[in-house]
């Protein structure tokens, strides 16, 4: 009996770390959803990932003991301590990427749940249109978007297009690109539909 019951609370542990990583990629899903699709604040979104980082990180690392030299058996010296500062440097990356994107898709989804039903339509001068830079994967390019800078609020800010970037398409003869926007529930502008003009 009393050999059962560690191995139990050793499974709810485990059970936990992968619910939580479960949660962390629904919620970066939909940040990778809607993140192209919403007027978000760049500052607000970096800050994000900055304090998560730094608060979790650090009460990850010290309940973890990763700066504990007593943690690790095999390793000394100086193998040790870039040992140390790699896992740690790792989980502040972890824990930025995990909480922040929790805290992005939360007000990215709230804000799109919440829409106003109104739209309104607003066209913006283009400044340039490029090719956005593929990420490359195990099915091939993934992300191939055009990728619009243009002027909104006296601020150059780029948006990349749902559709797929198209080689015959002469993105250079567009000037303008009118937009129907919808307000969000926390105030941020979501792309209902936009045109390309000529």
């Amino acid at each position: 009996m009393t050999k059962k019951k560690p191995k139990k609370k050793k499974k709810e542990k485990s059970l936990n770390y992968k619910s939580l990583t479960f949660i962390g990629a629904i919620f970066h899903f939909i940040v990778y959803l809607l993140l192209d699709l919403t007027f978000y604040n760049d500052s607000l979104f970096w800050l994000s990932l900055l304090l998560c980082g730094i608060i979790f990180g650090i009460y990850f690392i010290k309940k973890m003991k990763l700066l504990n030299p007593d943690s690790y058996k095999k390793l000394e010296g100086m193998k040790l301590r870039l040992y140390m500062y790699t896992i740690s440097f790792l989980m502040f990356i972890g824990t930025s990427l995990l909480f922040g994107n929790i805290i992005n898709g939360t007000i990215l989804g709230l804000n799109y749940i919440g829409k106003t039903e109104q739209i309104r339509n607003v066209e913006y001068p283009i400044q340039k249109i490029e090719r956005h830079k593929p990420i490359r994967g195990r099915k091939g390019i993934r992300r191939n978007n055009p990728k619009v800078f243009l002027i909104k609020d006296s601020n150059l800010i780029s948006v990349k297009l749902p559709e797929r970037y198209d080689s015959d398409k002469n993105y250079d003869e567009f000037k303008s690109i009118e937009m129907e926007l919808q307000k969000g529930l926390f105030g941020f502008e979501i792309i209902d539909s936009y045109t390309l003009k000529k």
